[in-house]
């Protein structure tokens, strides 16, 4: 059996955020870079994310049984909300560190390595965030989508770390003690308020599939304009559609003539499912409720019977 692209792409993930923990972590540590230790503890946070991923995206795959009718998808929404309170998390340690920085008053020298350290994840997780955000699409994945978000925090965190060591180097060199004291903590208060508003959107996300909110009102009118559009169908009375993990599941209830037989509102409601199905791929369930329209045939029908 083939291994899922999903599960191949955060494995590869996992990987990398491992190696930019110990690169991270150790130069933060040894050449005492506070907004590289801080961004290590991010990097800590990002393992755990894509070690709680790769386990859901796996039992999200599993098919469904006489416990799960509908599968395990929504433990892909679920593990994203975890990922969105992971990062909020983070967020909170990277704010505890600020703030014991410009309480302490404590100036650090800045390091050249440190800066080439940061500058090297920056690459990594631009690699990481582009293969990431590929896969989520072509899956249809909200917890692939949700670790390409985290990336893409990665990017934004590590970038600031790279300017805010910049800065306390150019302090440095040209003795102003303002640049060298403060760099690093305010770049870090910038980039945390930038994490906190996508950690927020991540978690309200999830929460939508994991309440079986509708998707956007567009996808919705575009359903019903192709329900109509099936020759045989009279009415809607009504459409609902919710996301599944990787899918879309639709229901819908059609009016067809009432005088017709049952098996020709049944191929008519085929049809509904065929044409739906076609527009969208991700759709992976139709049910079609048949409710019977009386016109004038019907009636006429009626009287010659």
């Amino acid at each position: 059996m083939q291994k899922d692209a999903g599960i191949k792409i955060i494995t590869f993930c996992l990987i990398g955020n491992i190696v930019l923990l110990a690169l991270k972590g150790s130069v933060g540590l040894v050449f005492s870079s506070q907004v590289l230790t801080a961004d290590a503890v991010n990097s800590a946070g990002d393992v755990m994310s894509s070690l709680v991923v790769l386990l859901g995206l796996r039992y999200a795959l599993k098919p469904h049984d006489e416990d799960h009718h509908y599968g395990h998808g929504k433990m892909e929404a679920l593990v994203s909300l975890f990922v969105g309170i992971f990062i909020l998390v983070g967020i909170g340690f990277l704010v505890r560190s600020i703030i014991i920085t410009v309480i302490e008053s404590e100036i650090v020298q800045p390091s050249y390595i440190a800066l080439i350290a940061a500058v090297v994840s920056v690459a990594v997780k631009v690699v990481m965030y582009k293969k990431t955000s590929t896969a989520g699409k072509s899956l249809n994945s909200i917890a692939i989508m949700t670790s390409a978000k985290d990336h893409k925090n990665d990017i934004i965190a590590t970038s600031g770390a790279a300017v805010a060591i910049s800065l306390a180097l150019i302090g440095q060199h040209f003795g102003v003690s303002f640049l060298l004291m403060y760099a690093e903590p305010v770049m870090a208060g910038v980039i945390a308020l930038f994490i906190v508003k996508t950690a927020i959107e991540i978690i309200i996300e999830s929460s939508k599939m994991l309440l079986d909110a509708a998707p956007d009102k567009e996808t919705v009118a575009d359903l019903e304009s192709i329900i109509a559009g099936v020759p045989g169908v009279e009415g809607l009375s009504w459409v609902k559609c919710r996301k599944m993990g990787r899918g879309l599941l639709v229901d819908a209830a059609i009016e067809v003539l009432g005088c017709i037989r049952v098996e020709e509102g049944h191929d008519i409601g085929d049809e509904v499912e065929f044409a739906i199905m076609l527009r969208y791929p991700e759709v992976t369930d139709v049910v079609i409720h048949i409710n019977p329209n009386y016109c004038e045939r019907c009636d006429g029908d009626k009287s010659e019977k």
